[in-house]
């Protein structure tokens, strides 16, 4: 009995000696923290003084400085207000007014001499320029063969380039490898065209609505864009036709020549007629020199009535 009252004073010492040590240690924290917080707030003084000075001190050496500088090039005398005057700081300053005004006259020069360079440069453009083509076939157009927009293949004389025989004539299949619709179709890539032996074919067309043909295009695809590297089979010399609505003979609209130029792969011709066509037949009579030809755009452009 003796020994539990005994363990039981001795716990409650225990936990009594604690309290008393860890109340001591907050105490002491609390007061090193504050007396912590107190030096800062008097060190962030001194810094914030410190800092004026220093501004102080820079503003009143610029003032003294440019006051300096003027009342050298004023004329006042060496010993006076701000002290000698540095030859140097008038040669300093004279250069740099020298240097701004240089500048500006300068840039005035280059941009009348840029103004002069360039009316003439389009003075002797205007001289030496070609003759442009008519500006209508460089505004928006329709083009009244194009499939998508009901343009088609009406009629096809020419020999197929894989041969042919009574089946395939039969069936339609004597172009299936390159059929004449892919004159109507804007696709570009090499063999999509249509393509057919020697260099003579005709071909009549009917376009998407009833109009007055004004212009007409060829395109061939690049040079660049074939296996071979070769345009040979780009046509040459072909002949355009119009079928009258009301009559069945038909009407010449243009002899013209795809001149095959590396830089000019689309070439457009000027028709004057004043003849509405829905019909219209493409004779192609040569071509630049190759066993077969194809043909990969053909567009027609004109108005409605």
């Amino acid at each position: 009995m003796d020994h539990c009252r005994r363990a039981g004073k001795r716990v409650c010492l225990t936990y009594l000696l604690s309290f008393v040590l860890l109340s001591a240690f907050f105490y002491y924290l609390m007061a090193h923290n504050s007396r912590n917080n107190m030096g800062i707030m008097r060190l962030r003084e001194d810094v914030d003084d410190i800092s004026h000075m220093l501004r102080q001190q820079q503003m009143d050496s610029r003032e003294g400085q440019i006051s300096g500088k003027f009342n050298c090039l004023g004329g006042e005398p060496k010993g006076s207000g701000s002290g000698r005057c540095d030859n140097r700081d008038v040669s300093a300053y004279v250069d740099t007014l020298f240097k701004r005004k240089i500048g500006h006259l300068m840039d005035d020069v280059y941009n009348l001499k840029k103004q002069v360079m360039g009316a003439d440069c389009s003075a002797r453009t205007a001289q030496f320029s070609p003759a442009k083509e008519p500006a209508s076939l460089g505004k928006p157009r329709i083009n009244y063969a194009s499939e998508d927009l009901g343009a088609r293949i009406i009629d096809v004389k020419a020999q197929p380039i894989g041969g042919t025989n009574v089946i395939m004539s039969l069936l339609g299949l004597d172009f299936s490898a390159n059929p004449p619709v892919n004159m109507l179709r804007p696709e570009l890539s090499p063999g999509a065209c249509f393509g057919f032996n020697g260099s003579r074919a005709v071909v009549t067309l009917h376009l998407a609505k009833t109009v007055v043909v004004e212009a007409l295009s060829l395109t061939h695809v690049a040079r660049e864009m074939t296996p071979s590297l070769c345009v040979k089979s780009a046509p040459k010399d072909f002949d355009v036709y119009g079928l009258p609505l009301d009559s069945s003979k038909r009407q010449l609209l243009g002899q013209w020549t795809f001149d095959n130029a590396a830089n000019r792969r689309t070439q457009s011709y000027t028709v004057h007629n004043d003849l509405l066509f829905r019909n219209l037949i493409f004779s192609f009579n040569s071509n630049h020199g190759a066993n077969s030809t194809c043909i990969y755009r053909v567009e027609v452009f004109g108005r409605m009535k």
